[in-house]
């Protein structure tokens, strides 16, 4: 059983706190940070069932991030707000992946 539906990380404190505040007010149990450090942690200790990486995150970091996340069995969405407001894109992408 996964401990955390959603971890968001993001280069935006604002950014990766408004979608932890909409996710988790539909009920899911969310986590953030806007370092690799922290991510890779929470990664490490709880079993993540999905893992967005902001469109500010580094290309390595990306990489490193989404290895360490496929390794532990979590699916990885980049997100790409493309003029999307943060709730919208949420909407649209990440809560469908969640209900799945």
């Amino acid at each position: 059983m996964y401990t955390v539906d959603l971890l968001a990380v993001g280069r935006g404190r604002e950014v990766v706190e408004a979608a932890l505040e909409y996710v988790g007010g539909l009920g899911y149990r969310v986590l953030g940070s806007t370092t690799d450090e922290e991510a890779l942690s929470i990664l490490g200790r709880e079993r993540i069932r999905l893992l967005v990486i902001g469109g500010g995150v580094e290309t390595e970091s990306r990489k490193v991030l989404t290895a360490a996340a496929q390794e532990h069995g979590a699916t990885v969405l980049r997100a790409e707000r493309a003029g999307r407001g943060i709730e919208q894109y949420l909407a649209e992408e990440v809560v469908p992946a969640l209900s799945e």
